[in-house]
C-alpha cells in the first residue's frame, strides 16, 4: 500500500506530483504531463535529495503516546 507523502515538481517538466512512498520507503511518482515514473529506493541520494524537497528528511516518524500501564494489586473494585 502506497501513501502520499507530499508534492514537488517533476524532475523532467517541472509540474507539480504528487509523491508517494511504498512499504519499503521507496519514494514513486507519475507524471500526467510527461508520462515519467521515477523512484528513489532508500539509501540513495535521489532518495535524500527528494525527502530533502519534501521536509521529509529530519523529520523523525511519529510516536504513538505510550498508554499508561494498568494498576494492579489491591481491591478489584477501589483500586
Amino acid at each position: 500500500m502506497k501513501t502520499k507523502v507530499g508534492r514537488m515538481p517533476c524532475e523532467t517538466c517541472s509540474t507539480e506530483v504528487v509523491v508517494k512512498k511504498n512499504e519499503h520507503g521507496t519514494l514513486s511518482y507519475r507524471c500526467d504531463e510527461c508520462d515519467a515514473a521515477p523512484y528513489a529506493r532508500v539509501g540513495t541520494g535521489q532518495h535524500d535529495k527528494w525527502s530533502a524537497k519534501l521536509g521529509t528528511a529530519t523529520q523523525p516518524a511519529p510516536q504513538e503516546d505510550p498508554k499508561p500501564a494498568p494498576k494492579t494489586g489491591g481491591h478489584p473494585l477501589f483500586g
